[in-house]
């Protein structure tokens, strides 16, 4: 699909979710609130911790390179 209308189609559906917004009644519109807010919260949770577990996983290959070392027994 052609990006303009992909990047229509978004700002359509954001309207619509918008115009759901402002037809729900004070209650639902604060848990729906909440909710976001704790969605948020959560998928920058997540993406912390696939960073944390990224850069865990580098260190740890840098960690596994082997070194030779040479031993002499006959000392």
């Amino acid at each position: 699909m052609n990006k303009e209308v992909i990047k229509k189609l978004i700002k359509i559906e954001k309207l619509k979710y918008q115009v759901i917004k402002d037809i729900l009644p004070e209650k639902a519109l604060n848990r729906l609130n909440n909710f976001e807010k704790e969605i948020v919260s959560v998928i920058k949770d997540i993406a912390f911790e696939s960073l944390r577990e990224t850069s865990n996983e580098d260190e740890e290959v840098t960690r596994k390179e082997v070194k030779k070392i040479k031993v002499d027994f006959y000392n």
